[in-house]
């Protein structure tokens, strides 16, 4: 595998992630938000700081060192960097720790550029054969993408006719929902993309693959920290929507399993 510069940026990522998240776990105050939009970035904040966190640098350090499988994963963290800290950046009030979601998100979009491009994706492909379940991994992906632009939409669509912002809106506090934007905009289509890619063995669809099926996993954890927390604090959950995102969580760790698994290394 190629080894490159880009995978240096995982420790001013760790550094900046550490302190980003872990003001927000232990720092009284620094959220000034709508209590909803607090308290959910508080839960996420656990997560990252406690899974998200070594999982970057574990991965790093081994991609580092050469190993495929941790660099998708390194890929898929980066992923889930790049997608916190954007909504960070543009959704939380502002706080004394602007500059270090500005700073985390610069160095997790450069990472993912220059690391998808660095990626030798012909060698990725060549340690999956022929009993790799791409059609099973495909059709996953495929069905949370799809499910996932229903269930966005079915609040979009209404509000956008209305010309009103829908009550999960005004709860939040934003002026739009960053969590809509980004799935709707980025994540879901590079959802369909790599399920496409993968079902017709194209080499990109396998790096795709790899770190999408790492970034659901720490998505929908993230999600799930955020339901503990609002419960911890008496607030009411969507519970039918924490069951999609347990199921989820469930069939992503899965899938990223199995995917793993078969992969083989070129001698």
């Amino acid at each position: 595998m190629q080894r490159d510069v880009w995978l240096w940026l995982t420790w001013p990522m760790a550094i900046l992630t550490a302190i980003a998240a872990a003001s927000g776990v232990f720092a009284r105050g620094l959220y000034r938000d709508a209590p909803t939009l607090a308290v959910q970035a508080m839960g996420q904040d656990i997560i990252t700081l406690f899974v998200a966190l070594p999982a970057l640098v574990i991965s790093g350090v081994l991609a580092r060192r050469g190993s495929p499988r941790a660099r998708l994963v390194w890929i898929g963290v980066v992923t889930y960097l790049v997608y916190t800290y954007a909504g960070y950046a543009f959704a939380v009030k502002f706080n004394y720790l602007f500059l270090v979601y500005t700073a985390l998100l610069g160095c997790a979009l450069y990472a993912l550029i220059g690391g998808l491009a660095r990626t030798d994706r012909n060698a990725i492909r060549a340690g999956f054969g022929d009993r790799t379940p791409v059609r099973t991994l495909s059709i996953f992906m495929g069905v949370v993408a799809i499910l996932f632009y229903l269930i966005w939409l079915s609040d979009a669509v209404p509000a956008s006719l209305a010309g009103e912002p829908s009550q999960a809106l005004i709860e939040a506090g934003t002026p739009t929902n960053f969590i809509h934007v980004l799935d709707m905009a980025w994540i879901l289509p590079a959802l369909l993309i790599a399920a496409y890619k993968l079902w017709h063995r194209e080499a990109i669809g396998f790096t795709l693959a790899g770190a999408a099926l790492t970034f659901l996993p720490l998505l929908a954890l993230a999600i799930l920290g955020m339901a503990l927390v609002m419960v911890l604090q008496g607030q009411a959950l969507v519970v039918p929507l924490v069951v999609i995102f347990v199921i989820v969580f469930g069939l992503s760790l899965g899938m990223l399993t199995v995917h793993l698994r078969s992969f083989r290394p070129a001698e």
